[in-house]
C-alpha cells in the first residue's frame, strides 16, 4: 500500500483526511471506472476506487494533492501493464530443456 500525504487536508463535517491509502494493484473494478466517463471524471473515479475513498472527497482535493493522486494511480496502471507484458513474454519463450 502506498500513502499519500495530502499537503491541503480536507475536512468533511467533523472529520480531516489527512492522506489517501492506495492499494498497489487494480481490479476489474477499478477499470470499469473508465467505462462511460472522460477525462477528470476518470481520474477522479479511479483515485477514488483505489484508495477506498469517496468519489465527493477525492473532488475537493487541491491541486497539488490531486495531480500527486494521480501520479500514483498512473504508476499503479504502468505496474499492471508491465506484469501483463511480462505474462505475455514469458508465454512465448520456449520451456527450457
Amino acid at each position: 500500500m502506498t500513502t499519500l500525504k495530502l499537503a491541503h487536508p480536507i475536512t468533511l463535517g467533523r472529520k480531516t483526511v489527512e492522506e489517501l491509502t492506495f492499494r498497489d494493484y487494480t481490479t476489474a473494478a477499478d477499470y470499469l471506472s473508465f467505462d462511460t466517463r472522460g477525462g477528470v471524471a476518470q481520474n477522479i473515479a479511479m483515485i477514488a476506487s483505489l484508495s477506498g475513498t469517496d468519489e465527493a472527497l477525492v473532488r475537493q482535493l487541491r491541486g497539488p494533492d490531486y495531480l500527486a493522486a494521480v501520479g500514483l494511480f498512473e504508476k499503479i496502471l504502468r505496474d499492471d501493464q508491465v506484469f501483463s507484458e511480462a505474462g505475455d513474454d514469458a508465454e512465448k519463450k520456449p520451456a527450457a530443456s
